[in-house]
């Protein structure tokens, strides 16, 4: 036993010195007969493939999973048998599925822009952030910045009329009146509070209230 085990440590140590970026990523999971997605449970994840098969191995001799249509000890003779043999199929496989994927580590984000964004996001300044999240025009400069809120002024100006372009400017910009009249808007009926004529309450006149 103790000699097994110092093969083990060796081969870490070979995998440590010899671990190559390159290696897949082999996921184990655990599932019913007909490997059904909604079924499927994490079991382990490894870039070491004689570690997945003993993993697998474990999971056979439980019982939890089928080799080549045997569980427990005789399945985990078939098993064994293969990989001996370097045969091992993990398609024959029951109650498990093992998938391979590409093993990422973080310098794959220089290949992948949206790992980079994402990169980028975590680890810059709050205010920073802040200010992509709530699109600040700060860094702009002060050309550029002009240039498009003129442009979404006149969006404004095409889109909304009267009133509704008053209360866009008012509340959703946050212009005061005097900014209004300097941005070139002619709006000065509201510039009171006034309320378009379809949102006034009518009052009865007094003489009409008399007459009643």
């Amino acid at each position: 036993m103790r000699n097994i085990w110092k093969n083990c440590e060796r081969k870490r140590r070979d995998w440590i010195v010899k671990w190559d970026k390159a290696q897949p990523l082999y996921i184990l999971y655990g599932c019913n007969i007909v490997k059904e997605r909604s079924t499927m449970r994490l079991v382990a994840a490894t870039t070491d493939e004689e570690m997945l098969k003993v993993i697998i191995g474990s999971e056979i001799l439980c019982g939890r999973m089928d080799y080549r249509g045997f569980s427990n000890m005789k399945g985990f003779q078939q098993f064994r048998a293969a990989c001996r043999n370097g045969d091992e199929r993990y398609g024959d496989l029951s109650y498990g599925l093992v998938e391979k994927t590409e093993n990422l580590l973080l310098s794959d984000c220089a290949k992948e822009p949206l790992y980079a964004r994402a990169y980028k996001y975590l680890n810059m300044l709050d205010r920073e952030f802040d200010a992509i999240r709530n699109g600040s025009l700060e860094s702009l400069g002060e050309d550029r910045t002009r240039l498009i809120l003129d442009k979404a002024l006149s969006w404004a100006t095409q889109n909304y009329a009267g009133w509704d372009l008053y209360r866009h400017l008012r509340d959703e910009l946050g212009m005061s009146n005097e900014e209004i009249s300097r941005a070139g808007f002619e709006l000065d009926e509201f510039y009171e509070g006034e309320m378009p004529e379809d949102d006034v309450e009518y009052e009865p006149e007094d003489d009409y209230e008399e007459e009643l």
